[in-house]
């Protein structure tokens, strides 16, 4: 560990100096740079820039809303009431308002496929018609391949203020469609992080639809009212602009000449353009030699972060190989007990209540002794992926040893746990693991217990163990529950 820190700070404080080196002799040329060179610099580097660094946020700023759709998406209490008649309405309006009470989103809904009820977290506002244009955006993502879809539209049932809404779709476990559940990011605060990134960045920043009509501006007179094709100068290029992904143009106003960078984002369906007038690029040039001296040690150190942080993505490739079990591609022991503890810690703080589910192969050691040890390992492999498919997104699964596996299941009761122990045991029986001998099939025998109020890793562990052997002492091919 030592070498290689001192390897690190060998490698940093040698780029550090080219850097220096480098910045300072390239600066000094570039004092000389004619306007045309800088032109070409904006467009094909600074712009660019700022576009990815925008781009990186609105990323960034959807992520959070995609994840909250994700988890009511999944979530076996939509899955369950949705399968069960949707009895109880109140019970989803009720989930619907904890939703976005909790994560403070703006708005939070689900439409049922069967019903076509739009549960909203007021109430069950009213009925879709697929024959109602308003509601096309509810069969158009029903029919989607993509797990959400991003849509942008007036939110009807709070005032007809335009919203960006995560609509993703929910499916049970045989892949049944059952509706659609999101929540919606009101796109006053997508204003207002447009200004933040005007301020950020010093660039001039809005976004426009694919017909060219502005959809978000810093200044709100633009918002709705203009299309591009009819701004002076911008008009002429913009069948060009919009019928490309991205690109850099330039064009003329009255008063200046304005570098343009455009970039499509498909979550929106929206451009989003940056531009730069050239005079104000002349004149940073102008102050350039002293205003570079100035960036020189901001763009040093944040030269010496993006190799740090390469250097650290590295290493935590190094730390998953640690984590991971070479055989089946599985959480190891040692990721397991770490993932343990913190539930632990987690239901004793949140009661998050989980459930461990220990996973052993009947009769393996006759397998090894007649079949060899290759064929011990591909059951290990197999029964590993079984284990692994039939796992949700959200449970942690482990090999614990020889062929014995181990899920913690997070938010998971005895009930639930019974029912995806099952669909390992039917997966299973049901697989021929032995292309030469199909007769002969595999069994597993499965311990599971729910995390107690007095329970510590030890306890837990123990008892999940004496589970399973009383299952293996029960006659193998079965679950028990401690």
């Amino acid at each position: 560990m030592t070498n290689m820190l001192s390897l690190r700070t060998k490698l940093i404080s040698l780029v550090t100096i080219i850097l220096l080196a480098g910045f300072f002799a390239t600066n000094i040329l570039n004092y000389q740079v004619s306007k045309g060179a800088l032109r070409t610099t904006v467009l094909d580097n600074e712009l660019p820039l700022s576009s990815n660094n925008v781009y990186s946020e609105i990323q960034a700023d959807l992520l959070r809303p995609i994840f909250i759709s994700s988890l009511m998406a999944n979530d076996t209490f939509v899955h369950d009431w949705s399968r069960d008649g949707e009895q109880d309405p109140l019970r989803m309006v009720r989930y619907l308002k904890q939703i976005r009470d909790q994560y403070k989103t703006f708005t939070s809904y689900f439409i049922s496929a069967q019903t076509l009820r739009y549960y909203h977290f007021e109430g069950v506002s009213r009925q879709l018609d697929e024959a109602n244009p308003e509601d096309s955006w509810f069969f158009d993502a029903s029919r989607a391949s993509e797990p959400y879809v991003v849509n942008v539209d007036y939110n009807y049932q709070q005032g007809r203020a335009i919203t960006i809404f995560i609509n993703y779709r929910v499916l049970d476990s045989d892949g049944t469609f059952l509706g659609i559940t999101g929540v919606g990011l009101q796109l006053d605060s997508v204003a207002r992080l447009v200004k933040e990134y005007q301020t950020n960045f010093r660039r001039n920043v809005y976004f426009v639809d694919e017909k060219g009509l502005i959809k978000v501006h810093a200044n709100p007179a633009y918002v709705g009212m203009t299309n591009i094709h009819d701004l002076a100068g911008l008009g002429p290029i913009t069948d060009q602009v919009l019928g490309e992904d991205r690109g850099s143009y330039t064009y003329n106003t009255a008063d200046d000449t304005i570098l343009l960078t455009t970039r499509y984002i498909p979550e929106l369906k929206w451009y989003l353009f940056i531009e730069l007038p050239e005079s104000q690029a002349l004149k940073d040039m102008q102050q350039g030699f002293l205003r570079n001296l100035a960036i020189a040690p901001v763009v040093i150190v944040l030269t010496i972060l993006l190799i740090g942080y390469s250097i650290n993505i590295f290493q935590r490739r190094l730390e998953e190989m640690a984590i991971t079990d070479k055989l089946t591609g599985l959480n190891n022991r040692e990721f397991f007990d770490v993932s343990l503890n913190q539930s632990i810690k987690r239901f004793h703080r949140d009661r998050q209540i989980f459930t461990l589910l220990m996973i052993d192969i009947d009769h393996f050691k006759p397998i090894n002794d007649k079949k060899g040890h290759l064929a011990g390992d591909a059951v290990i492999r197999r029964a590993a992926e079984i284990v692994a498919d039939r796992a949700r997104e959200s449970d942690i699964v482990c090999r614990w040893g020889g062929e014995e596996f181990m899920i913690l299941a997070a938010n998971c009761n005895l009930q639930d746990a019974h029912r995806l122990s099952e669909a390992i045991h039917e997966a299973v029986r049901g697989e021929t693991f032995f292309a030469d001998d199909p007769d002969h099939k595999v069994t597993v025998s499965q311990g599971i217990t729910e995390v107690r109020a007095d329970d510590d890793e030890e306890t837990l562990l123990a008892r999940v163990d004496k589970a399973m052997y009383k299952a293996k002492d029960a006659g193998r091919n079965r679950t028990e529950a401690l």
